[in-house]
């Protein structure tokens, strides 16, 4: 399968075990099947960026699909971004509902070659944040995942997975404002969404009323 990639710098061989540990699922290689996010990403540094294009054969991975609308797959989702995104301060601050989700929606990275979830960047992980606080229902949530078409990322989590991939080619991209814009039009979006939300609409607290 195609796959790309927006980097401040030209990677040729990822290279398992490198990277952020606090990016949504931890140490991992985030890949995107939209070549125009990819260039949106690359265009966002301080200098030229780099659109680069991989092949990964999935044939023989085995994959955890968390991309999907069902309530199951986003609570999950969200279990697995608190781990690795939200900070001591914000864990403190919602322990109950926090402790509810991981104790409800446990997840075992380590069983999957690959990942392929949404995208949290700074704008969905604003989303995920607010639902956990209970500012946003269920609904809205699902809603706001759609905004700015980020759609999944394909991570790339296993020694196994990293022999899978090989680099195509690349192209310099140059710095722009256009992941600003995007950034701008997104926050805008999902503030009028926000207003839309109605009491009668499910927050977590009604999911743990539920469950209980």
């Amino acid at each position: 399968m195609k796959f790309f990639y927006g980097a401040d710098k030209l990677v040729v061989k990822p290279l398992f075990n490198e990277g952020n540990p606090s990016n949504d699922y931890g140490l991992g290689f985030y890949l995107t099947e939209n070549k125009e996010l990819a260039r949106l990403w690359a265009s966002k540094f301080d200098h030229d960026g780099y659109l680069i294009e991989y092949d990964v054969d999935v044939s023989k991975l085995k994959i955890l699909q968390l991309a999907t609308i069902e309530d199951k797959d986003i609570l999950t989702w969200l279990s697995i971004l608190i781990s690795h995104r939200f900070s001591k301060e914000e864990r403190e601050e919602n322990k109950s509902n926090i402790n509810w989700l991981e104790e409800h929606y446990p997840f075992s990275l380590g069983d999957y070659d690959v990942i392929v979830g949404y995208r949290a960047d700074d704008s969905y992980f604003d989303y995920s944040r607010d639902f956990v606080k209970n500012d946003l229902s269920l609904e809205i949530l699902k809603d706001a995942m759609k905004i700015g078409k980020l759609g999944t990322q394909f991570v790339l989590m296993s020694e196994k997975a990293f022999r899978c991939i090989k680099y195509v080619k690349s192209e310099v991209v140059p710095k722009s404002d256009n992941y600003k814009n995007f950034r701008i039009a997104t926050k805008t979006e999902y503030l009028r969404l926000k207003k839309e939300d109605d009491i009668n609409n499910t927050y977590l607290r009604d999911i743990m009323r539920k469950e209980k």
